[in-house]
């Protein structure tokens, strides 16, 4: 019911965001300057009451594909970052029990043993895995922070791009749209692909206690 509920919302927060979408644009362009915007873009992310798809189209429409994707890019990676410190400091007890809950993250765990740099930046292209998983595994594991910042910063340009480019210029160019879009979907297909045959051949999984165990604590020792 919570599931349904939550869809009910985003799908009113939407619709009323087109019906409002011109006295949105003009209460942004009066009232939003680059550091009030990516603020509000890092609070978006941290406290996601809207989808942040929706948040870099409403963007891409205000101020177009560049400065829409710039914003929404330092936003997110801002509240990313400040995630993995948190948990990598002072909430790694909390953020394994969070793991814990994801059966899909065991596949990409097994995947970060191996390739840290590139598993991360697939982890935030693949739909499957929850984004904020990503951040709460990599503190947890103790990630070094510029594998994790420069994996996600590469992984997250993708899709940032394109709902940005759909907000702000899709309309008048449905072409190009479409072919975007197309090899956005054709690049997620094959990390998909790519992530499930290493979950057929890695089931190494390690737990510890009722969640997961993670090996990655170079820095404690």
């Amino acid at each position: 019911m919570n599931k349904w509920l939550l869809a009910a919302l985003y799908a009113a927060m939407l619709i009323m965001a087109f019906i409002y979408r011109n006295e949105i644009v003009d209460y942004m362009h009066q009232h939003g300057s680059f550091p009030v915007l990516v603020g509000i873009a890092t609070l978006v992310a941290l406290f996601p009451i809207v989808p942040y798809k929706l948040v870099i189209a409403a963007l891409g429409y205000s101020f177009g594909t560049v400065w829409a994707a710039a914003i929404s890019w330092l936003g997110t990676m801002i509240a990313a970052t400040l995630i993995y410190a948190l948990v990598r400091t002072v909430f790694r007890e909390q953020g394994r029990r969070y793991l814990a809950k994801f059966k899909v993250m065991q596949t990409f765990i097994s995947w970060v043993e191996s390739s840290p740099f590139l598993s991360i930046a697939a982890g935030r292209l693949i739909p499957v895995i929850p984004q904020m998983a990503v951040n709460v595994f990599a503190g947890v594991a103790s990630i070094p922070f510029w594998t994790y910042t420069a994996a996600s910063g590469i992984g997250k340009l993708p899709g940032i791009f394109l709902y940005a480019f759909l907000g702000g210029q899709g309309g008048r160019h449905p072409v190009a749209s479409i072919l975007i879009t197309a090899g956005y979907v054709l690049m997620l297909g094959a990390m998909l692909l790519i992530y499930r045959k290493h979950g057929r051949t890695r089931r190494q999984s390690r737990f510890l206690g009722s969640g997961m165990r993670f090996d990655y604590n170079k820095d404690e020792k």
